[in-house]
């Protein structure tokens, strides 16, 4: 990444040839301004706090990539409720992993004939060209992958704005059958 090429509202740049030998370690918090532009990035009410502590490890030649990046992220965040848009606070505390891997190769960014298998269960491995990374970025991404798509006030339960909030006992997995001749009988009630 370049630093003038990539101008993020949570931006830690660091290069990855500080990485000591066993590992090095970097906390990293977002100020009040970046908490804010988060928010509007992520078109939520506040971003109260994110704060990470990032580990940096150099990989052994017989594992895959050059260096894994181990993040331990604690945010809070204020978004509005989908039924009753009242504010919903949510506490996010969760960790995760990326493998870098330098490229020697440039890609094409025209090439799109290339085929790409991956398993799910494998780590993030991040393809990066020069050796600097922008550790606030990543975090800002997970965060946005953490945060809750739909979220909902816990007391409400969906009779107050003539909803019924369905869970997943009762969903059905037979569909009901209707009858056809249905519409004929009630036309004929209707007469």
């Amino acid at each position: 990444m370049n630093k003038v090429e990539n101008l993020n509202e949570f931006s830690r740049f660091f290069n990855l040839d500080l990485v000591e030998k066993r590992a090095t370690e970097e906390k990293i918090e977002a100020s009040s301004e970046e908490c804010h532009l988060l928010a509007k990035r992520f078109s939520i009410i506040e971003v109260v706090s994110l704060k990470a502590s990032c580990v940096l490890n150099r990989r052994k030649q017989k594992e895959a990539g050059d260096f894994l990046l181990r993040v331990n992220m604690e945010a809070e965040i204020v978004q509005s409720c989908v039924m009753t848009l009242n504010n919903v606070h949510e506490s996010i505390h969760e960790n995760f992993s990326i493998i870098f891997q330098i490229s020697a190769i440039k890609c094409d960014e025209n090439d799109e004939s290339k085929e790409v298998f991956f398993n799910i269960d494998d780590e993030d491995i991040e393809y990066i060209e020069d050796k600097e990374i922008d550790l606030g970025e990543y975090v800002a991404e997970y965060l946005s992958l953490y945060m809750n798509a739909y979220p909902r006030q816990s007391d409400v339960k969906g009779k107050e704005l003539g909803y019924k909030i369905l869970t997943e006992d009762d969903v059905s997995d037979e569909p009901k059958k209707e009858n056809p001749f249905a519409v004929l009988e009630e036309l004929k009630h209707n007469t």
